[in-house]
């Protein structure tokens, strides 16, 4: 095995997942990873795939990004945007030496949510990440499986959750060499309606397969399968990471195409 290093000047990787639900194709992701030294930059465009363009034509883009800490990260920012009834919503939340300082949207739900306990942005602080960072591993070779151990905070700008290791005995196998095996329970902690606390006992853990990233310090999930009332989600990679200069993933959504009238 090569001794994991992270590259003085920035280094791009890109991978692609698949989602399934019940077995059935419904959506595609393509990530890219750019990494230095002092630096990192995951971003994702997720887009329907197989049966679910029947259903829905609806594209989403995620960008987290920040600087790395000896023992982890200090993020600085999470961009989202996607589309919807013909137009690009979009969200950022900043951050100010690590901790979450202000979260700005332009969407308006179309019913304010009856949230149970509220979040108050600036008594969250240092320490937690954002749901989409949650998913890829920084970490020493002698640090093993520690990440499947920890409790991890989660906090996308308006709602406060928690990633629970459980007992890894009956974690999935990990086939491949190098690979960390994890079993992790989501637990909303603030900021939800009372219907997804009602909800959260009856969740299942998630069962994730992390491998390495090239010979970087990094690891990002393999395959990923949770039990839901609709059936098994699984994703999984269609092919390791790898190094590339190719833009499989855009610096922002365009407005959706608009459909020729067949009338006209």
């Amino acid at each position: 095995m090569a001794t994991p290093v992270t590259p003085a000047s920035p280094a791009t990787y890109i991978s692609a997942y698949k989602i399934y639900i019940r077995g059935v194709l419904l959506g595609r992701a393509d990530i890219k990873l750019t990494v230095s030294q002092e630096t990192y930059e995951l971003s994702a465009l997720l887009q329907a795939s197989g049966l679910g363009m029947v259903f829905s034509d609806a594209r989403a883009l995620v960008e987290t990004y920040g600087g790395l800490l000896a023992d982890g990260y200090e993020p600085q920012g999470l961009r989202y945007s996607w589309t919807g009834d013909g137009v690009i919503n979009h969200a950022t939340l900043a951050y100010k030496a690590g901790a979450p300082v202000s979260y700005t949207t332009n969407y308006k739900p179309n019913r304010a949510q009856d949230v149970v306990t509220p979040v108050r942005i600036d008594e969250v602080g240092p320490g937690t990440r954002d749901p989409f960072l949650s998913l890829l591993i920084r970490q020493n070779p002698e640090q093993g499986d520690a990440f499947c151990r920890k409790p991890v905070r989660l906090f996308d700008g308006r709602r406060l959750a928690r990633l629970r290791p459980e007992n890894m005995n009956n974690a999935p196998p990990a086939p491949l060499e190098d690979s960390i095996a994890c079993r992790v329970r989501w637990e909303p902690v603030a900021g939800y309606p009372k219907k997804t606390f009602e909800r959260a006992d009856e969740m299942h853990p998630l069962d994730i397969e992390f491998t390495p990233i090239a010979d970087t310090r990094f690891l990002a999930p393999r395959e990923l399968t949770v039990m839901t009332r609709f059936g098994t989600v699984r994703i999984s990679a269609v092919e390791a990471f790898r190094e590339s200069h190719d833009s499989l993933v855009p610096q922002k959504l365009e407005p959706p195409a608009v459909e020729d009238d067949f009338f006209d």
